[in-house]
C-alpha cells in the first residue's frame, strides 16, 4: 500500500513513539535487478535492540522515483539473545519507468539511546540510503552485499579492526570512504563526530581502523562502498553506493587482538586448483584463535571456495581451496577477507587480513600463422571458455619474446604489439591478415580471449610467418650527391625468389619508378633488358640528375614475365632519408623523414668539420640536438639511417645516406617566462607587481620586460609598458583611481625573443566615492567647487543637479564633477540653496564595471536669489 508520507507525518508518529521506539543500532538497503527488466527486488536489513519493546513488522521506505513512500513488510527475523540483537529483514520489488539515477532511503524512529558520538541519540532518527543508476551504457545493477555483521564490540584502549567483507555480485570494483550518519529526512545529523582522530577506512579494501577506543560505551559508524565499472572505451563510472550504518560496543578489558600472517595477493588460470595455507596466532598465550574466511568465492553459485578451518589454538593454520572454472573470471578481483578471532573476555577481539584472487581465462592454444599471397592466414584453438565474448588480435614486424608475467593478461604496450582486429564470438578463430603488409618483413601475432566486462585472457604464444617474395624488395635508397639539378640516388633491390616459375615464366625484366616526396612513384625513369632467369643480375641502378637538395624521392620497381606480357607485381616504396637542420641558439636540430618497408632502428649524426665528415652522435628518435655551437657560425650535416627486414634471409643491415644540409645557429630560444608577485593596495590605491629575472635561473641574455594589463577577469591583455633593463623587475600602476585587472609579464631577449607570458596576477577595487552637502562658490578660494572627496575605483559618473522645479541646471559625466554653482556650462551664477541631485557611479571592478548610485541634496551658498529647495 502506498502513503504519502510528509517530513511532519514522520515527526508526529516518532516522536508519539519516542518513548518505546528506542532500538534501531545498525542497517542498509540493497537490490538486484530481475532479469533484463527495470524491476528490481530490494532488501532493507536492519538490526534493533532486542530488548525494546519497539518492534517494526513493515517499513516505510522511499524508492527514489517520487515522492510516495510505501511500506514493505518483514520477511525474516533472526535473534541474537546474548547481543540483544534482533535482525530483520524487509524485501519488495519495484519497477521503475526507466534509465535514472534513483535513491533509495528509509527514515525510522528512533535509535537506541546513549550512543556516545551521536548527542542526544534517543530523539536521533535512523536513515540509510543506496543509489543506482539505471543506463543503457552500464546496463542493470546488483549491488553491494556484506558477509560480516555491523554489530561489534571493542576493547577499550585496544585497536579495533573491522572490515564488512563487501563484494559486488557484478563484479564491479569497490572503494570505501567514512560517512557521517544520517538523521530525520536523510540528513547528516548535527554535532555527529567520528570515534576519534585516529578513525579510518581503507579506500581499498574497506578496513576500518580505530586506534584507539578510549571510552566505554556504544559507538555508530558510517560508510559508503561505491561500485565502479568500465566501460567500453576504458574509462570508469560510478553506478551506484550502499551506506551502512553500524555499532560498536566499548568494554573495559585487558586483552590484545589475534595476529594473521600477510597473504599476498594472486592470479589463478580459470580451471585449475588453487590452494594456500593461512596462519593466525594470538600475542595471549592463554587465548585460542578462530580462523575463518569471509569473501565472494565462497557464495558463488558455481563451484564455489571453501576454507578449512583448523580447531581454535594459540597458533592456527587454514587452508584456502577453490576448484576455478571459467564461471568465475572477470576484470576484478575477488577481494577474501580472513578473520581471526581471539576467545578474550568480556570481549572477543578480531583481526582481518584482506587478499585479492583474480582469475584469468587461459591462453588460445594452438595459434599458426601461414602465407597466403599477399596475405596472412591465421587459426587457433576455440577458447576453453566458453563464455568468451570473442578474440583480439594483435600483430608485430619480428618476434618480441614475450612471457607473460604473473597476472599480467592481454597484450601490454611495452612488447611493441598493436591491435589489429577483434572478432565476435567464441567460435571466430580464424583471421586472413592483409592489412598493411610487406614482403620481406616477418609479421608475429598474439591472440587474447575477450570476456564479458572487460576481461581478458593470458595472450597467445607468439606465432610469426613471412609472405613470400613473389615481388621485387627494395634494399637501398642512398643520396650519394647532394645538387638541385645533379643529384644522384644509388637504389637496389632484391629478386623474387619464392616466384613460381612455372606459373609466372620468364624471360623477366624491371622496371623502376620515382616520385617526389614520400609516397607515390609512378614516373617510369629505367626498364631492364630481359633475363630468362628469375635471378635477374639488374638490381642496381645510380639514378642521376635529380633534386636531392629539396626534397626526398621515393621509388618502386615492378618485376615483369613473359618478355614483359605479364606483370609479375611491385615492391612496395622506398623513400631516401630526407634531413632539415632547425637553427637554435648556439645549437643546430637535425630532423629526418622517410618512408621504407624496412624498419630502422638507428641513425647516425655526422658533421663536416672542414675536411672530413665525423660522426658526432647516435639517434633512434626522428631528431638530433647538436650543442655547443656558436652562433652565426655555418654546419653541414648529413645522416646514414641503419634498418634491416624481418625477414632474416633479406642482406641486413641496410645503409642509407641522406642528402646534406647546412645552417648557421641563431638564439630563437626565449627566456622563461618570469613569475610574478602582486601586492594589491585598493586604498592608495597602487598595484606594485615584483618579478624574478630569468637571467638567474634560465637565461643570460633577457634585455627587457614587456607587462601586460587587461581591465578584468575577460578582458584582452594589452601591452601597456616596456621596462628596460633585466635587473628593473619592479613596477607600479594604476588605471585612473583604479586598481582592477589583471597582469601579466614576458621577458625578451636582446634579439627580441619573447617568453610566454608569465602567470597572470589580479587585483580588485575598494571602491569609494562619496559627495559633500555643502559648497560655497563665493570666490575666497575654500570649498568654491562641489566635487567629491578623495575617491577610487570610479570609471565615469552620470550626474544630474536638479533646482526645486525640476529643472535641470547641471550635469556632467567628469568624475571630479568641478561644479562652479553656475547654469550648466554658463557663467551664469545660480542662486543659494538647496539643489537635489542622482548620480550614477560606475566603478571599476575585477568582474568588470559596476553602477553605484547615489541621490542627494547639496546646499549652495555664497550667491543671491532664489533658486534651489526652500
Amino acid at each position: 500500500m502506498l502513503v504519502l508520507r510528509t517530513i511532519l507525518l514522520v515527526l508526529g508518529l516518532g516522536w508519539a513513539a519516542i518513548a518505546s521506539a528506542t532500538h534501531n543500532r545498525a542497517g542498509e538497503i540493497i537490490l538486484c535487478r530481475i532479469g533484463n527488466s527495470n524491476t528490481y527486488r530490494i532488501t532493507v536489513i536492519t538490526h534493533t535492540k532486542l530488548s525494546a519493546p519497539a518492534d517494526r513488522p513493515d517499513l516505510a521506505i522511499n524508492y527514489g522515483d517520487s515522492p510516495i513512500w510505501d511500506t514493505i513488510p518483514r520477511t525474516l527475523i533472526t535473534d541474537t539473545p546474548d547481543q540483544d540483537l534482533r535482525r530483520s529483514e524487509y524485501v519488495t520489488e519495484h519497477t521503475y519507468v526507466g534509465p535514472g539515477v534513483y535513491v533509495l532511503s528509509i527514515d525510522d524512529q528512533n535509535r537506541n539511546g546513549g550512543v556516545i558520538n551521536i548527542p542526544n541519540s534517543i530523539a536521533q532518527s535512523f536513515s540509510v540510503s543506496t543509489r543506482f543508476v539505471i543506463s543503457p551504457v552500464t546496463g542493470g545493477n546488483c549491488s553491494v552485499r556484506f558477509l560480516n555483521s555491523p554489530i561489534q564490540d571493542a576493547c577499550l584502549g585496544q585497536t579495533w579492526i573491522h572490515n564488512p567483507a563487501a563484494y559486488d555480485p557484478d563484479g564491479d570494483s569497490l572503494s570505501y570512504e567514512p560517512a557521517v550518519c544520517l538523521g530525520l529526512g536523510g540528513q547528516p545529523i548535527q554535532g555527529y563526530t567520528f570515534p576519534g582522530p585516529n578513525y579510518s577506512i581503507d579506500p581499498l579494501t574497506g578496513t576500518i581502523t580505530w586506534n584507539a577506543p578510549s571510552l566505554t560505551g556504544e559507538y555508530n559508524i558510517a560508510f559508503i562502498v561505491r561500485e565502479w565499472r568500465r566501460r567500453a572505451d576504458g574509462t570508469w563510472v560510478e553506478v551506484g553506493y550502499v551506506t551502512r550504518d553500524m555499532q560498536i560496543t566499548v568494554v573495559p578489558c585487558n586483552n590484545q587482538p589475534p595476529v594473521i600472517s600477510e597473504v599476498a595477493d594472486t592470479c589463478v588460470v580459470a580451471g585449475t586448483f588453487l590452494s594456500f595455507s593461512v596462519q593466525a596466532s594470538d600475542p595471549n598465550l592463554s587465548q585460542i584463535v578462530t580462523l575463518t574466511a569471509l569473501g565472494q568465492p565462497f557464495v558463488l553459485p558455481s563451484s564455489p571456495a571453501s576454507f578449512v578451518s583448523p580447531n581454535p589454538a594459540n597458533q592456527v593454520n587454514g587452508v584456502f581451496n577453490w576448484s576455478t572454472n571459467c564461471s568465475h573470471v572477470r576484470l576484478q578481483p575477488y577481494q577474501v577477507t580472513f578473520k581471526a578471532v581471539d576467545n578474550g573476555e568480556p570481549v572477543n577481539l578480531q583481526s582481518y587480513r584482506t587478499m585479492n584472487i583474480t582469475v584469468v581465462a587461459p591462453a588460445p592454444e594452438n595459434p599458426m600463422a601461414s602465407p597466403s599471397g599477399g596475405s596472412i592466414q591465421l587459426n587457433w584453438d576455440e577458447s576453453i571458455c566458453t563464455n568468451a565474448s570473442g578474440y583480439s588480435i594483435y600483430r608485430r614486424s619480428g618476434p618480441y619474446g614475450y612471457v607473460p608475467d604473473h597476472c599480467e593478461t592481454g597484450v601490454p604496450a611495452y612488447t611493441g604489439y598493436t591491435f589489429l582486429a577483434s572478432l565476435d564470438g567464441v567460435n571466430s578463430t580464424s583471421y586472413l591478415d592483409s592489412d598493411g603488409l610487406v614482403i620481406g618483413n616477418q609479421y608475429c601475432y598474439m591472440v587474447v580471449a575477450d570476456l564479458l566486462g572487460g576481461a581478458e585472457s593470458y595472450a597467445s604464444e607468439e606465432f610469426c610467418a613471412i609472405l613470400d617474395r613473389q615481388v621485387p624488395v627494395i634494399t637501398k635508397v642512398s643520396v650519394g650527391v647532394t645538387d638541385v639539378s645533379a643529384g644522384i640516388d644509388t637504389v637496389m633491390w632484391s629478386n623474387a625468389y619464392d616466384l613460381d616459375t612455372m606459373a609466372r615464366p620468364g624471360p623477366y625484366l624491371f622496371k623502376l619508378y620515382r616520385g617526389e616526396g614520400f609516397l607515390t612513384a609512378n614516373e617510369l625513369i629505367w626498364t631492364s633488358g630481359t633475363h630468362p632467369f628469375l635471378a635477374h643480375p639488374d638490381t642496381l641502378l645510380v639514378v642521376n640528375d635529380l633534386d636531392t637538395r629539396s626534397g626526398a624521392n621515393v621509388y618502386r620497381v615492378e618485376l615483369l614475365g613473359a618478355d614483359g606480357a605479364d606483370l609479375i607485381g611491385s615492391s612496395s616504396v622506398a623513400s631516401s632519408v630526407f634531413i632539415s637542420a632547425v637553427p637554435g641558439d648556439e645549437s643546430m636540430t637535425v630532423q629526418w623523414a622517410l618512408n621504407t618497408p624496412w624498419n630502422n632502428s638507428s641513425y647516425e649524426v655526422y658533421r663536416w668539420n672542414g675536411s672530413d665528415w665525423v660522426a658526432i652522435g647516435t639517434s633512434t628518435e626522428g631528431n638530433y640536438v647538436d650543442p655547443g655551437l656558436i652562433n652565426g657560425e655555418e654546419y653541414c650535416y648529413h645522416v646514414i639511417s641503419t634498418g634491416a627486414y624481418s625477414d632474416p634471409t633479406i642482406l641486413a643491415p641496410l645503409l642509407n645516406w641522406s642528402q646534406e644540409v647546412c645552417g648557421t645557429p641563431v638564439d630563437r630560444t626565449p627566456p622563461c617566462s618570469p613569475t610574478v608577485d602582486l601586492v594589491n593596495d585598493c586604498e592608495t590605491p597602487l598595484n606594485t607587481l615584483t618579478w624574478n629575472n630569468p637571467n638567474n635561473d634560465c637565461a643570460d641574455d633577457t634585455y627587457l620586460y614587456n607587462i601586460y594589463f587587461a581591465d578584468s577577469l575577460d578582458g584582452d591583455l594589452i601591452l601597456i609598458a616596456t621596462i628596460i633593463g633585466a635587473e628593473d623587475t619592479i613596477f607600479t600602476h594604476t588605471s585612473g583611481s583604479s586598481v582592477a585587472g589583471c597582469y601579466a609579464v614576458t621577458a625578451v631577449d636582446t634579439l627580441g625573443n619573447e617568453s610566454a607570458f608569465s602567470n597572470e596576477v589580479c587585483g580588485d577595487n575598494c571602491p569609494e566615492y562619496r559627495l559633500p552637502n555643502i559648497f560655497t562658490p563665493n570666490g575666497d578660494q575654500a570649498n568654491d567647487l562641489f566635487g567629491p572627496f578623495p575617491y577610487r575605483g570610479v570609471r565615469t559618473i552620470d550626474l544630474q543637479v536638479f533646482n526645486r522645479w525640476g529643472q535641470v541646471v547641471f550635469e556632467t559625466q567628469d568624475p571630479d564633477i568641478d561644479w562652479k554653482g553656475t547654469y550648466k556650462e554658463t557663467s551664469e551664477v545660480l542662486p543659494d540653496g538647496v539643489y537635489y541631485y542622482t548620480c550614477t557611479v560606475i566603478v571599476a571592478r575585477l568582474n568588470g564595471e559596476e553602477p553605484l548610485q547615489l541621490n542627494g541634496y547639496v546646499h549652495l551658498m555664497g550667491s543671491s536669489g532664489q533658486g534651489g529647495f526652500e
